[in-house]
This record gives C-alpha cells, structure tokens and sequence, in this order.
C-alpha cells in the first residue's frame, strides 16, 4: 500500500520504517527540510537502537522516501497516519499539532478521489479523534467521514529503546474505527502481521493506550514505594524482594522448573521511577481528563507523587554521607533508560539540578545522549566528559542513573582505584553491593540499607 507518515519523531518515523520494510511504499512528512534531508540521507533525527541502519535499507530499496509537502504526499497515498506530538501542558493535553495535521489532511482530500483511510496514531484522549479530528478534517475537505474517507485510531505500543522490535513483532494491534469499512480497509497495513487484532472504537482504543501506560507506571511508582520500604529496614534486600516475587508462576511461566519471566517483570523493580515522552504525559493526562469527566484517580496522583519525589532520594543518600558543596560528583547516565538519547522526563535532569543546588560540580557521562545534554538548558554548567572513566576520576561519589549496559560491566576495583571518595550511589540496583563492599567501596543505594555491624 501506499502509506503517508505525518510527523518524523520516535513513533511515525519508526512505523515508516518498519512498514517500509514489510514492502509497503513510505512517504514521511516533516516541515522541518534539515531533517527531511537526513531522512533521505539515511540518517534519522534520533537516536533508536537499530534505526538508522533500518533507515539506509529501506532507502536503499526505494520504499521510503520524505518530503516537506504534505499535501501531495497525502494525494500519493491510500492511508495517512497522524503521528505527531501531544505534549501536556499544566496537566493538559494539547492536541493543537494533531488538528493541524488532520487540517492539512483535510485539505488534501478536498479534491481527491477514491477511498482515504486517516489513522490518528499520536497518544490522544478519548473523544479526540472522534471529536476534533473529525470535526477538522470534515471542515476542511468539505465531505463527511465514510464518503471518500475513514477515520481510525491506531495507537503504538513501542518501548523507546526497543521500539523496532517491537513494531516487528508487535504483542496485539489495535484499530478504533468509525466504520467497518475503514477497519477493513486499515487492517491491510497489517495483512503479514501475525498476532491480535482488536477492532474498537476510536474512544476505546484511545483508551487502551491511556490503560496501558498508566498501568506499567502504577507498576513502577509500586515497586519504588516497595524499594523505598525495603531501604527503611536494614538488612532488606529489594533486588532479592523482586526476584523471589517474580518467581510467582503468574510472572515466570513455570514447567517443572522456573522459566523465563515474563516481560511485564521489569516494571517490578526498584529504582528511580519512570520519564520518556509516554508515561509522565501520559498519567498526567489521564489524571487530567479524571477530573474534566468529574471522576477522582487517587492512584494515579500517588503514582505521579513517587515519580516525582523518587530520583530526589538520591541526594538525600548523598548528604547522609558528605557535605555536597565543593564536592566533584560524577553522574553516569543522563537518558530516561537504555537505548534512547531521549532527554524528556529523565530522572537526571531534577538530580542535577538538585546537586548543583546544593553547591556540588557535577561531571556527566552518557554513551549516547551527550550531543543532547550539552543542548539541554537545565544542564547548565554540567562538565561533560566522553568516558565513564574521565567521569569517575578524582570523584567524592558517583550516581549512576541509567542502566546502560556498559556500566553495568564496571569492576567494582575501577570505581576503588579512580575515585577520591570510594562512594557509588546506585540508582537503579544494577550492582551487588556486598561485591563493591569487598572491593573497598561504599555502596548506597534505593531498595538495601546494610546491617548495622
């Protein structure tokens, strides 16, 4: 099929590409000529691990191509996905770039013949697509939804990081549409994809990806809340805690011995909370349209609450150790989780600011989010380095923030040898800390307070 891709950010890129791959023919639209120029250069915009090297492919084989001219592009194509942001803003959606999309969609079809289907693939609020959308493409091409056109939503369910797997190999595909002859016709996108596929309406699916999210945060903020318990009681152990609870036959699938757990397990884990560009918005403004539909979300304020307050708790480990003014404090990880450059929500950006506050000279290291860091206004006056080692040298303490799998090979000894101060402040439970004990270095962290000898 032919296929117009609205918006070249983490989600309408990544489903170009992979539906590019399947052979579909890929037009990407973006307003921005730098970045349609990398596109077409095969160099993509962000950071995803394997795309870029899944972006030169399909260009190499012709199927996907960009353009800044959105409207021919949608003329050229048979579906058009809607994959633009949806920031929240003082707890509020802001759906202004989705409607101006679906103008523009609108505006296409004023003149267009033969069946379009539009599927709104940005994270929007039930009533949304149904609602404004509609309304704004029915205005602008002057036909009502199902003569010439159909109206789906189509939400993703892509973790940043592994978002091409993913997309690849996806556990359900979900289509709310407005008619059955727009699902039908939507579902060819998807003909070679083996795995559910739920047809909804569009409230319903908006809903689902809203669900979804809110529940993999709950599991975060729970498991931080059980780790923060654990921290109370010296002795505890939270990793320990989550192994022994993710040998529950409901989480590791048993067969006269344990098995492999199952994916939702590394939501249950201790550590720093959750950021990216889907759960923080995305709770917020599920929170947000709790109260607009006069409906209390108790658990989703506790939810935000912890996330808020969690990567704050390392600062306070910190102070219980030194005095943080003067001190030269090294920070290993500035991306929100492994595998992305994405910046938003991260965990790194309050503990910064909060180190800094409090009078320490912070030097950072991240194996791929530097060139963004260095961007980044709240990471002034950071000295950014190029090697965990440089990071770590003549340090009073090191926080380690993302789970890189890089640092997660660091001998205990390095930090020992290079550090002034001996003092590893874990913040994801990545390292044993009886194993750092023995090597001479004082390890803290969320989730385990050592016995009192």
């Amino acid at each position: 099929m032919k296929i117009s891709v609205i918006g070249t950010g983490y989600v309408g890129l990544v489903s170009g590409a992979c539906l590019a791959e399947r052979g579909h023919k890929v037009i990407c639209v973006d307003i921005r000529s730098e970045v349609v120029t990398a596109i077409n250069a095969g160099q993509p915009p962000i950071y995803e691990t394997g795309l870029e090297e899944l972006l030169q492919m399909v260009r190499a084989n012709g199927t996907l191509s960009a353009v800044t001219d959105a409207r021919n592009a949608i003329r050229d194509s048979e579906v058009t996905l809607i994959c633009v942001g949806t920031p929240t803003v003082h707890g509020r959606m802001d759906i202004s770039q989705v409607v101006a999309a679906a103008e523009v969609v609108g505006e296409a079809l004023a003149d267009k013949s033969g069946f379009h289907v539009i599927a709104v693939k940005s994270t929007v609020l039930p009533g949304t697509t149904d609602g404004p959308v509609l309304e704004a493409i029915e205005r602008r091409s002057g036909k009502k939804v199902g003569v010439g056109w159909g109206l789906c939503m189509n939400p993703e369910f892509l973790r940043e990081g592994r978002a091409i797997g993913d997309f690849r190999v996806p556990d359900r595909i979900v289509v709310g549409a407005t008619d059955k002859k727009t699902a039908e016709q939507f579902l060819k996108v998807y003909v070679d994809f083996a795995c559910p596929k739920l047809v909804t309406t569009p409230r319903t699916a908006e809903m689902i990806k809203y669900v979804s999210n809110s529940m993999l945060a709950t599991m975060i903020s729970f498991s931080n809340e059980i780790g923060n318990l654990c921290s109370a009681f010296p002795g505890v152990d939270a990793s320990q805690v989550w192994k022994g609870v993710h040998l529950d036959r409901r989480l590791t699938p048993v067969n006269g011995q344990a098995g492999e757990p199952a994916g939702v397990t590394e939501y249950l884990w201790h550590g720093l909370g959750f950021g990216g560009s889907c759960f923080p918005k995305d709770v917020a403004a599920l929170r947000g349209f709790g109260r607009t539909v006069g409906e209390q979300t108790r658990i989703l304020d506790a939810v935000l609450q912890i996330n808020q307050e969690q990567p704050l708790r390392m600062v306070a480990l910190l102070k219980k150790e030194m005095d943080l003014s003067g001190k030269r404090l090294a920070v290993l990880g500035l991306s929100f989780k492994p595998g992305t450059d994405d910046l938003r929500e991260s965990p790194a950006l309050p503990l910064v600011k909060e180190l800094m506050k409090e009078g320490a000279m912070v030097v950072a290291h991240d194996p791929i989010a530097l060139p963004q860091a260095r961007r980044h206004p709240d990471f002034a006056g950071v000295d950014f380095v190029d090697s965990w080692v440089a990071a770590i040298q003549d340090s009073d303490a090191c926080c380690v923030v993302t789970a890189w799998p890089e640092y997660r090979l660091i001998p205990p000894t390095e930090f020992a040898k290079r550090m002034h101060n001996p003092l590893l402040v874990d913040g994801r439970g990545i390292f044993d800390p009886a194993v750092f004990a023995a090597a001479g270095v004082i390890w803290r962290g969320v989730g385990y307070t050592p016995e009192l000898v």
